[in-house]
């Protein structure tokens, strides 16, 4: 009995499930062979599991020392990524059988045969080169059988033979060998189960009271105490798996679903009651806010429900829905185990209604009659004394008597919850705006692949460096799918709707197109009904500036107080604090901030009583370090507005300045223009050509300057709509609708939805554009190559992907001999780079596999054409796949393509 015999590929009769575990007992002995290797105390974790003893090799293989063997042992490795199912690799699938899911189905048991063939050649190539020349205390006999050590303890250690149980050994001198590799303790099967209960007992349990023993094929038997508001209560309790690998709590009324147990120790009743008590103070505040800023406003409001756009995902295809339909399907999956945990991003301008929906979705959770539904716990950040995630958990769940951080995450990974972070950009600007992934880390460590989260954001800026932070960690232990919802601007029938109870004055409509533009969100809405009513002469966003600051001063306490600060210094403070929120990417400042916003804002030091009274000031503040308050605007829409208007009474090189530093929104840079307009008498065109200026000089370049977003979103706003020819450079915009006539030149430019009216033509040099929208207008209006920086062109007619669909939908000659080398070696490069399996569907070779988005480049008419030149070559050939569904067929590639 040798290496190689350990390693063998299994019978391909095997069952799966087999299969996959020999996959982790091929990289445990991976893994051993680079610890005998190194030849001195080690780091293993036994008994490890198939994530560690793969991070464990990606780690340690420097330890073989060659040029040849290190490579191999990456490739080992990274097997698990092999994809043996549609979109389940043997990662995720071993994770789903031992962590309580179903067993697999639709295995492609070629692939997964492959994979450990493959691995097996690997390793017993590396032992061949010799690079361990001990191998004991890593491998030993045990009754004749050659094994690999599987688990550790001071008195006993574990061998795993190839067939056969684990068996323990007590020989003193093997002990004391492994004592002297310094091993540390792991989980394991049953004992993965084990674990996982003592981990969600610590949110409910005594203090070191939790007890467990594990003795298969006997339950798992626990004993401890459980913490209540009347003292605690001495259980024991059984659990186990079941012929399906589901794990069973075993109550006295018979086997159950685990996660009833969970909801049985939390006292499921109470807590929903509670946390709706808590959501409703919530919503009542939400409520209060409104009537302090808009007092005549004080009839019912009808709750519109607002749309969102959904990225392709497990959720369902990419499509508009309404956000209770969202949060529907996002509630219907959350008890679905995928390997992952589902990590969802609403984003949304200030003032679009994110907190009102999170609060209804909340709401009608914990409303529902369903024994088991899982319901929304909604945590908001607005106000908060936390500066961590973690921290923020345990203050809001305080609340309840019954949960903490730890209950919280423990019911989130049975299912039983989802967790809900309103305005997670607000919390992460206390410490870690650039890096959201390290705000979220702790909690997705804790959640193990498991439960399901949904974070808002002001903007889709901050889902942009979450999901780049994602990227530049590939090695998370537990890495979440993330799931975009784009909350949309109002259309006019849910305007309609709002506005039908409300009394709107028809004779105060008519308003520059800006601002008419503003009333697609519900906070605007409501402050343009209040504003109708009023027989003021205040122009609209003066009101919105007004209602705010009349609300701020009547926290001042006396006729003195006001006198301190009148609506002009008030606004000019408030312009200060909403600079430094911006330049500082936080969400509040602190007290010496907001005393150096007024020193700014009066142009001299304050006096001791304009200090005493200035902290009554600025929305809430809350201690969020020992003895220093922080302060923050009540609503984000108002701090938009602030900033807009610190813009706009800047001189222009400071505003120039402070734009090159912070990305505005969409809905700052309209406020700009509208400020801008009452303050200078005209759009800020100047300020546009010096930002410009500032953009272009900067070296090295990057798209996702500050500058670059504030340039495209002020350069939408003010020429989007012009006449004549127009031009910008290094401008990065979301979506951007070109109106008017004339020609319009992008050099540089990165646009994600860009829309072409009919009198408008488009020249595009160096730049990327996602979406082109010409079904407003035609083809003609692209002016020569533009259309090769187009990755999606929408016409009148189809939605073309790939530049063979956007050159034949433009009616431009292709299939030239260039142009079939140049599509034939594209494909041919993206072949080669593919791990796994390439599976498509039998009719039209379509990918249903994201990571083989690459085939749409050039559009389906074009891979067609190139896997049939390839068969007819002799190049590729296509097998049947057993799978559910269409028919698929996978590519396989030849010797002779191989060659080329």
């Amino acid at each position: 009995m040798t290496i190689a015999n350990l390693v063998a590929a299994p019978d391909r009769q095997q069952a799966p499930l087999k299969t996959l575990a020999h996959v982790e007992f091929q990289l445990r002995v991976l893994g051993l062979l680079c610890a005998a290797a190194a030849g001195k105390p080690s780091s293993l974790t036994t008994p490890g599991s198939l994530d560690i003893w793969s991070r464990y090799i990606t780690l340690q293989r420097g330890s073989l020392g060659c040029d040849i063997c290190e490579p191999a042992a990456l490739s080992v490795a990274e097997s698990i990524n092999t994809e043996v199912a549609t979109d389940t690799s043997i990662r995720q699938m071993r994770n789903q059988v031992f962590h309580g899911g179903p067993d697999p189905e639709n295995v492609d048991l070629d692939a997964l045969h492959a994979a450990v063939t493959t691995n097996a050649n690997h390793i017993v190539a590396i032992h061949a080169h010799g690079h361990a020349t001990q191998l004991e205390p890593f491998f030993i006999y045990v009754n004749g059988e050659f094994a690999a050590l599987h688990d550790y303890s001071e008195g006993s250690a574990t061998y795993w033979p190839r067939r056969g149980p684990a068996t323990d050994i007590a020989h003193p001198e093997i002990l004391e060998m492994l004592q002297k590799l310094g091993l540390q303790g792991g989980d394991r099967l049953l004992e993965s189960f084990a674990l996982d209960i003592q981990k969600d007992l610590r949110g409910f349990a005594e203090r070191d009271s939790i007890q467990t023993l594990v003795a298969p094929p006997q339950p798992i038997v626990v004993r401890w105490d459980l913490r209540t508001s009347s003292g605690t209560i001495s259980r024991v309790d059984r659990f186990e798996l079941d012929t399906d690998h589901a794990r069973v709590w075993i109550s006295e009324s018979g086997a159950r679903p685990y996660k009833a147990f969970l909801a049985d120790i939390c006292n499921w009743g109470l807590l929903k009651e509670r946390l709706l008590e808590d959501l409703e103070e919530q919503v009542a505040g939400e409520s209060l806010i409104r009537e302090e800023l808009f007092p005549d406003l004080k009839q019912h409001v009808p709750d519109v429900s607002a749309r969102v756009r959904v990225t392709d995902g497990p959720f369902g295809d990419a499509s508009d829905v309404t956000i209770t339909q969202a949060c529907k399907r996002i509630t219907a999956r959350t008890g679905i185990y995928s390997s992952y945990t589902n990590l969802i991003t609403l984003t949304g301008e200030a003032g679009s209604g994110k907190t009102h929906s999170l609060l209804q979705f909340a709401r009608e959770s914990l409303s529902h009659d369903g024994e088991l539904d899982p319901l929304a716990i909604y945590i908001s950040s607005s106000g908060s004394s936390a500066n961590s995630l973690d921290t923020l958990l345990d203050a809001r769940m305080a609340r309840t008597r019954i949960l903490d951080k730890s209950s919280v995450l423990a019911l989130c990974r049975a299912g039983l919850a989802i967790l809900v972070i309103d305005g997670f950009d607000e919390l992460l600007g206390f410490r870690t705006y650039d890096n959201p992934l390290s705000g979220l880390k702790p909690i997705l460590d804790a959640l193990r692949g498991r439960g399901t989260v949904i974070l808002s954001a002001r903007s889709s800026y901050s889902e942009a460096r979450l999901r780049q932070n994602l990227k530049l960690h590939t090695t998370l232990d537990w890495p979440p799918y993330v799931t975009t919802l784009e909350l949309l601007p109002w259309r006019p029938e849910e305007l309609r709707e709002l506005t039908h109870q409300l009394p709107v004055d028809d004779s105060r409509v008519k308003m520059p197109p800006e601002i008419r533009q503003m009333l697609t969100t519900p906070f605007f809405c409501l402050a343009f009904a209040a504003w109708t009513r009023t027989e003021k002469s205040l122009e609209f966003l003066q009101f919105v500036v007004e209602a705010y600051l009349q609300r701020e001063r009547r926290k001042l306490n006396g006729q003195e107080g006001v006198k301190l600060f009148g609506s002009g210094v008030l606004a000019d403070i408030f312009s200060e604090v909403a600079e430094l929120i911006a330049r500082n990417a936080v969400a509040e400042v602190s007290e010496e901030d907001l005393e150096l916003a007024a020193s700014q804002a009066l142009d001299r030091d304050l006096t001791k009583e304009e200090k005493r009274r200035l902290i009554a000031l600025c929305g809430m503040s809350a201690e969020w370090a020992e003895d220093e308050l922080s302060f923050k605007f009540t609503h984000l829409a108002i701090a938009e507005q602030f900033l807009a208007r610190q813009v706009g009474r800047l001189p222009l090189e400071q505003a120039v300045s402070l734009l090159s530093s912070v990305a505005i929104s969409g809905l700052c840079a309209q406020l700009i223009v509208s400020f801008w307009r009452t303050e200078h008498g005209d759009v800020p065109t100047d300020l546009i050509t010096a930002l410009q200026q500032r953009v272009i000089a900067a070296e090295p370049y990057n798209q996702r300057l500050p500058g670059a977003v504030s340039l495209g979103e002020l350069w939408a706003k003010v020429y989007g709509i012009d006449d004549g020819p127009r031009a910008a450079r290094r401008i990065t915009v979301e979506a951007l609708k070109l109106d008017g006539s004339g020609r319009v030149s992008f050099e540089e430019a990165r646009i994600q939805s860009l829309a072409v009216g009919p009198g408008v033509e488009l020249h595009l040099t160096s730049s990327h554009v996602d979406r082109l929208d010409l079904s407003k207008s035609s083809g003609a209006a692209l002016v020569g190559e533009s259309y090769k920086q187009v990755l999606e062109l929408l016409t009148q007619s189809e939605l073309a992907v790939g530049q063979s669909r956007i050159k034949h939908a433009l009616g431009l000659t292709e299939n030239t001999a260039e142009d079939l080398s140049e599509i034939d070696n594209y494909f041919r490069s993206n072949i080669a780079l593919t791990r796994g399996p390439i599976i498509v569907n039998s009719r039209e070779f379509a990918p249903d596999d994201k990571r083989l988005n690459w085939i749409r480049e050039y559009g389906l008419d074009a891979w067609q054409g190139f896997i049939r030149r390839m068969q007819e070559e002799g190049k590729i050939t296509l097998e049947k796949v057993n799978a559910s569904g269409r028919l698929k067929v996978r590519i396989r590639l030849t010797e002779t393509f191989d060659e080329q």
